[in-house]
């Protein structure tokens, strides 16, 4: 038969546990997230380019891949065909790469020996977006391109459009 007095110790340590757990959820809704689960299909989202490079590196080295470095052309590369894709999802549904890459490049004033470009839609975050790229074979060989020194990635949010997030990512070696 159980006591009274062992209950109420046993209510008062689940109270305790409660209690703690619900501080515990309160303390986690003020904490920043770190960047790379930051939500992009939100207004004032913004993508951090460094937080990027750096998880791109470890897993380049964890594949035996060499590093590489932000390029500010193919930051710009990046940006402006990010852009243009969200600005253009209204009214095309085809998120692949338009194959005017070395326009682009041009354009960019960026002369590339060896160009990769991974053109993706619909990950609201870069760890999603990371995930995505590393689970599918022409993507993981963007990030994985051996010869690579530079990069360049951007995210563009649309607003009402299909995916709401609209991402660029190119890895190169100049000439």
């Amino acid at each position: 038969m159980l006591r009274i007095d062992v209950l109420v110790r046993c209510f008062r340590k689940a109270l305790a546990v409660m209690a703690f757990g619900a501080t515990l959820a309160a303390c986690a809704d003020t904490q920043p997230r770190p960047a790379f689960y930051q939500n992009l299909a939100r207004s004032g989202g913004q993508l951090d380019p460094n937080n990027a490079l750096n998880l791109i590196n470890s897993y380049r080295q964890s594949q035996g891949v060499g590093a590489v470095s932000l390029n500010p052309a193919l930051m710009s590369l990046a940006k402006g065909y990010a852009a243009s894709l969200a600005s253009n999802a209204k009214t095309n549904r085809n998120v692949q790469p338009d194959g005017k890459l070395n326009a682009r490049l041009q354009s960019a004033g960026y002369q590339a020996a060896d160009v990769e470009e991974s053109v993706t839609a619909g990950y609201h975050t870069f760890a999603e977006a990371f995930s995505g790229w590393r689970d599918s074979p022409p993507h993981r060989k963007t990030m994985l391109m051996k010869n690579a020194t530079d990069m360049g990635i951007a995210a563009a949010y649309a607003p009402n459009t299909r995916y709401r997030v609209y991402w660029v990512l190119v890895m190169a070696q100049p000439k």
